[in-house]
């Protein structure tokens, strides 16, 4: 494997080399309704709750995979359907290289996601030979059990039947090779299809000649998903650098992070489930660029609920089209925004956005109730790329106020510091504080925003170094380490917990702070013991590099930290 700095010496290289040609800065990019789109997502996350021990009279009898992985069922969705991305999946038929054919309605369990691999997946720009050719044995390997995985040819007339009979000599093969039980199991989801895309019947064949033409899914909500890239970090080719083409060759093995993620999606979404919360969209799917304000009238009410999370979703802005070179190219900052009394903006939320791909985050904001509770008019503002790259895209953003019976709710925030430049002068930034802590409060808590960006050439801080933040109240230290920072695939860890993978960009490398693709999950830390109610509480603040005071360069940190009072 290349060391970690041999790939973050490839960094921009690795942003600038995308398949996808510029975008022009006047196109107007085609704009798709998605205004219902939200409220089917929660309808949908509803439906995921279903109880495999207990169905319904509407739901299926629980396969066995679904049972054994704990998976939540629903029965076939019977419409409005389409074609596009996030388009409801109608039936189709698929006949197979073993003779038989395969009906989707007939084995639609909802716990399961199908996943479409085509043969004219070259390994790199300097070989073009099909993925199909190795890592099959990989891809059954790192695979969750509940996905199915169709590979179909796109290739001419005279070279496709070549191609559907080698991958099925390979499938055969490797069901060869395991043990009965798991030959079997993989016979029933690994699929050859008979026929190449340009002559099948249904539907799927025109989705890969068309957005899906390198690949798409079928997610457990039943909606066609697109797909990434499958260049593996750990395949770096110095011949594909010298000629200054993307860097890395791609693997069939990485397709398993399509139903990866989509449990990860699931998941979430039954997390959700009847937890009653308040949903206030913000903006309800039309295409931004750059950034976007709107003015809501909150309801008064809010005092009631002690919760707030921020939900985002990242469309790339034509459904029609494949996701690279459709959605933005570049791992910017997003934040979404309320102007304060005085007239500033306070920062509610933070996201990065991902290279090529579409989001879907949800961040708990909490602390920021204090600012919203009040209801009446409030103006938001979301920013998520600079004014020279404005990357347009379809944004669905909505507030989910929720009352979880807590106990205690935020009644306080004090904003105690910034960031700044990440240099010998970033102490001086950040002078003690002395907060007096009201006698009402019930628990104290650090909570903070920081995210490091650019590097030099030596410690490559602040993006891919250890960057530590140690905070000091009443004579004890909390940290914040980023350790994760300059290792080579760390962010790849975080497929469940709401980064999107297979993006066009070097976005396996952990960050300081941070991943590409992902919201920025606030650290938060009790500081109940050390912070006595009805005292000044004294904190200070110091941030360092191997124990030293940060190198001097061109290095950052965004940062907000706050204390917030709960009672």
């Amino acid at each position: 494997m290349s060391s970690p700095r041999f790939l973050v010496s490839l960094l921009v290289l690795c942003l600038a080399c995308t398949n996808a040609p510029p975008r022009s800065k006047s196109a107007t990019p085609d704009v798709y309704d998605t205004t219902n789109d939200m409220a089917t997502l929660a309808d949908s996350s509803l439906a995921d709750a279903s109880q495999v021990d207990a169905p319904s009279a509407d739901v299926p009898e629980v396969p066995l995979v679904c049972s054994a992985g704990g998976w939540a069922v629903r029965p076939f969705a019977s419409g409005p359907f389409g074609t596009l991305r996030h388009d409801l999946a109608s039936d189709f038929t698929l006949p197979l290289t073993d003779g038989t054919d395969w009906h989707f309605a007939e084995q639609f369990t909802g716990c399961e996601s199908y996943v479409f691999v085509p043969d004219l997946l070259g390994v790199s720009d300097l070989d073009k030979t099909s993925i199909w050719e190795k890592d099959l044995d990989i891809l059954v390997q790192r695979s969750p059990r509940n996905v199915h995985y169709f590979f179909v040819s796109q290739l001419p007339a005279d070279k496709w039947q070549t191609s559907i009979d080698a991958m099925t000599v390979r499938v055969n093969d490797l069901l060869s090779n395991l043990s009965p039980e798991e030959g079997q199991f993989w016979h029933d989801h690994l699929h050859v299809v008979a026929k190449r895309a340009q002559e099948l019947k249904d539907w799927p064949g025109a989705v890969l000649l068309g957005h899906g033409q390198i690949g798409f899914g079928i997610d457990r909500f039943q909606r066609i998903r697109g797909f990434g890239m499958l260049a593996d970090v750990t395949r770096g080719d110095p011949a594909l650098e010298a000629a200054k083409k993307w860097p890395w060759r791609s693997n069939l093995a990485y397709a398993a992070h399509e139903p990866l993620q989509y449990n990860g999606e699931a998941l979430r979404s039954a997390a959700r489930e009847g937890d009653g919360a308040l949903v206030v969209p913000l903006w309800k799917g039309e295409t931004l660029e750059q950034f976007a304000e709107t003015d809501v009238t909150l309801t008064t009410a809010l005092d009631g609920y002690d919760t707030l999370e921020v939900e985002v979703e990242m469309r790339c802005p034509k459904a029609d089209a494949p996701e690279p070179g459709n959605c933005g190219a570049w791992d910017y900052i997003a934040r979404l925004a309320v102007r304060g009394g005085d007239g500033q903006n306070i920062e509610i939320a933070r996201f990065i956005t991902s290279y090529h791909r579409e989001t879907h985050w949800f961040v708990d904001a909490t602390p920021m109730l204090v600012h919203l509770k009040s209801g009446g008019a409030k103006h938001f503002r979301w920013d998520f790329a600079p004014e020279w790259n404005k990357q347009p895209t379809a944004t669905l953003l909505s507030l989910r106020f929720i009352n979880k019976k807590k106990g205690l709710k935020p009644k306080q925030t004090i904003k105690l510091w910034d960031g700044g430049a990440f240099n010998g002068t970033y102490d001086a930034l950040h002078p003690d504080r002395i907060v007096d802590i009201p006698v009402s409060a019930k628990r104290v808590e650090l909570w903070a925003l920081i995210t490091g960006h650019g590097m030099d050439s030596d410690t490559n801080c602040a993006e891919f170094c250890n960057h530590v933040h140690r905070f000091t109240i009443g004579g004890q230290d909390f940290e914040k380490r980023h350790p994760e920072a300059g290792t080579p695939s760390l962010c790849m860890s975080n497929m469940d917990k709401g980064m999107v993978p297979n993006q066009g960009g070097t976005w396996w490398f952990g960050r300081g702070g941070w991943c590409p693709g992902m919201q920025v999950d606030p650290w938060r830390v009790d500081v109940t013991a050390k912070a006595q109610p009805g005292k000044p509480a004294t904190l200070s603040y110091h941030g360092t590099f191997a124990g030293k005071s940060p190198p001097e360069g061109s290095a950052s940190i965004d940062g907000g930290v706050w204390l917030v009072v709960y009672e």
